[in-house]
């Protein structure tokens, strides 16, 4: 008798329209959104949907409502939010727009993810609004302290020789590193430096001995011994600097731990007298997880941006496609005190001016700039990831510093290709439609 019951109920809920939740297989838990029907084709669900809607991967999508023209480029499901159509994509994919989506290539170094594919930093932000400030500040950035505007060209910064002792050393190099069998050393966070005179151990991640777990921020009650995978033959930005003045320099140190998928990366970084490190603040970042630092706090850059997931590699460069945004620097002058999701710190050397780009900025190169043809495929490369990723203010400098790794396999035309751009070229990102999206969180850098 229960079992006529039961029968009765599923053939009450096909009548319906509803497909049941329950079903084992590739059905189970498919509700066709409570309009349609479930049934399975080998190890794939889809829907048969009721009248007034159409089918749209497993999901059923309402003829009328502000879905009914949304296809999410036939890779994610769309969903009525308040009255306006929104895609959630399926995994590879991710929202260019709030109804459309597209492949995502996350870049991936020594097996590691740089950050989940559906990143800001990873995501195309081509198709964003133009920031309504854009012409402002271009004006700002491009106009020196006697009111001289000059239409300013981009710059590389990095360099063809890896030798640490060469004066032609430049860029930010990275280290892999195996945390699991690495011999971890305990650092210093202090500097010879007098102008550096507060204490960064408040807004720095370290690791306790041992086991390595992260303590953040790393006190010295919190973190007595702070230790860090700093290998023995590290590759350091400016060279190993043995200067006992210490003098002012950013000397970063990045570190991807391919063990645990866990970048590190220091700011100030000197050796000293106990075999290990001084350095002047440190950060860490879950390469699979999009958490943002916490508000407020700096990382080995300024904006509290991680600086690896930014950086201009020459492998990437010479296959053609990059496909995350980049990094570059303005004068700090002209930076306001303020910063802009999904920076989480800013400086003190601007002003409150709304015509100011604020820390985190993000600018693009125009469509309506044309790559040459002859371009070599490195500066192919750049130039379209500058259109497709765009490029975010991460730290003080010098004014359109794009920043790289050193490496002897960057071309000679290279540099003078791309360098040949102008910053006319560009305009500053609207950010808006992104952070309005339903489920937006801004200490997240996933895009909804």
């Amino acid at each position: 008798m229960r079992a006529l019951f039961a029968f009765a109920v599923v053939l009450a809920a096909a009548a319906c329209g509803s497909s049941p939740a329950n079903m084992s297989g590739p059905c189970a838990g498919v509700t066709c959104s409570g309009h349609g029907l479930c049934s399975a084709n080998g190890a794939m669900a889809s829907c048969s949907c009721d009248a007034g809607y159409r089918a749209q991967g497993t999901s059923c999508v309402s003829l009328t409502g502000p879905c009914a023209s949304v296809t999410c480029s036939g890779h994610g499901t769309c969903d009525d939010a308040s009255g306006s159509a929104v895609c959630t994509c399926a995994g590879g994919y991710v929202a260019s727009t709030s109804t459309t989506c597209v492949e995502s290539m996350s870049p991936t170094i020594a097996g590691c993810p740089i950050l989940p594919a559906n990143h800001i930093f990873n995501t195309p932000i081509d198709t964003l609004p133009v920031h309504p400030n854009s012409a402002a500040f271009l004006t700002k950035i491009n106009t020196n302290s006697q009111g001289v505007f000059t239409d300013r060209k981009l710059h590389l910064d990095l360099g063809q020789s890896v030798d640490m002792t060469s004066n032609e050393y430049y860029g930010i190099p990275y280290n892999v590193v195996r945390g699991n069998s690495l011999t971890w050393k305990t650092v210093r966070y202090r500097s010879a430096d007098p102008d550096l005179d507060w204490d960064p151990t408040t807004e720095s991640d370290c690791a306790a001995p041992m086991t390595h777990a992260v303590i953040s921020p790393c006190t010295a009650s919190a973190a007595p011994t702070p230790q860090l995978p700093i290998p023995d033959n590290v590759r350091v930005e400016g060279g190993i600097d043995t200067d006992p003045s210490q003098p002012y320099g950013d000397h970063h140190i990045l570190l991807l731990d391919a063990d645990n998928c866990r970048l590190w990366e220091t700011y100030h970084s000197y050796p000293n007298n106990q075999s290990s490190w001084d350095i002047f603040g440190s950060a860490t970042f879950d390469l699979r997880s999009n958490a943002l630092r916490p508000a407020d706090w700096t990382s080995a850059d300024a904006a509290g941006f991680p600086i690896l997931p930014l950086l201009l590699r020459a492998d990437e460069a010479s296959s053609g496609a990059i496909r995350h945004a980049l990094r570059f620097t303005v004068d700090s002058n002209d930076i306001r005190r303020a910063y802009v999701w999904p920076a989480r710190h800013l400086t003190n050397k601007g002003t409150t001016s709304m015509n100011e780009p604020p820390m985190g900025q993000l600018f693009r190169l125009k469509a309506s700039y044309q790559i040459p043809a002859n371009f070599n495929p490195q500066a192919k490369a750049i130039l379209q990831a500058m259109k497709t990723y765009g490029m975010y203010i991460a730290d003080g400098g010098s004014d359109w510093y794009v920043q790289g790794e050193p490496s002897a396999d960057w071309l000679d035309g290279t540099f003078d290709q791309v360098q040949s751009v102008a910053s006319s070229n560009f305009e500053a990102v609207d950010l808006t439609p992104i952070m309005s999206r339903p489920g937006f969180n801004p200490d997240s850098a996933a895009v909804p």
